[in-house]
């Protein structure tokens, strides 16, 4: 039995398959050189490319199938779930501070301490005189924002993060003003 040949961008596929790509990774150069018939090859099994040159990432998208279709649904690719109400306030509140490092239009990438996501984070936690469990808490959202591809440690610094661009594409203009006028009602609910 004879082997096929691996396309050339077959280190790409895989590459997308197990998440984002940034402009930093190896792989970027080779999908910015075969974007379309990568975009083609998944393509042919219900997936999307979603490449942003500029901001310097890509990754895989199954939209939504098209009610009207009658053709077979897809199985989903990965499975969604919905997330918790802490996790979607740190992600505001990371995709607010992109919006603002873009509008200062200052260079490189947003880097935060995890200090400085603790004070965003201060006026949604719960109101208490325990420091450690609330110190743990943000410390467990921040572990899920990097596992969600949000945030990226720092090599070197433990205690600073990379907000990464993808959350522009995860939570787009409309979304974030929608979210910031329910975290606002939310913050000043009345307490309990």
């Amino acid at each position: 039995m004879q082997s096929q040949t691996p396309l050339l961008y077959a280190n790409v596929i895989l590459k997308l398959l197990q998440g984002a790509i940034y402009s930093d990774d190896p792989h970027w150069e080779r999908l910015q050189s075969y974007l379309t018939p990568i975009k083609e090859y998944f393509g042919k099994i219900g997936l999307q490319v979603r490449n942003y040159e500029t901001e310097g990432f890509a990754y895989l998208e199954q939209p939504d199938p098209d009610p009207e279709d009658q053709t077979e649904l897809l199985p989903r690719l990965t499975a969604r779930h919905k997330l918790g109400l802490n996790v979607t306030i740190l992600c505001v509140l990371l995709r607010e501070q992109l919006r603002q490092f873009d509008a200062s239009d200052a260079t490189g990438r947003l880097v935060l301490s995890i200090e400085k996501i603790r004070d965003l984070l201060q006026p949604y936690l719960p109101e208490g005189n325990n420091d450690e469990r609330s110190r743990r808490k943000v410390d467990e959202l921040v572990k899920e924002a990097m596992e969600l591809g949000f945030l990226k440690r720092l090599s070197g610094q433990d205690e600073n993060y990379e907000v990464r661009p993808i959350l522009k594409a995860k939570v787009d203009a409309d979304t974030l003003e929608l979210l910031k006028q329910k975290l606002a009602a939310y913050a000043n609910r009345p307490a309990d």
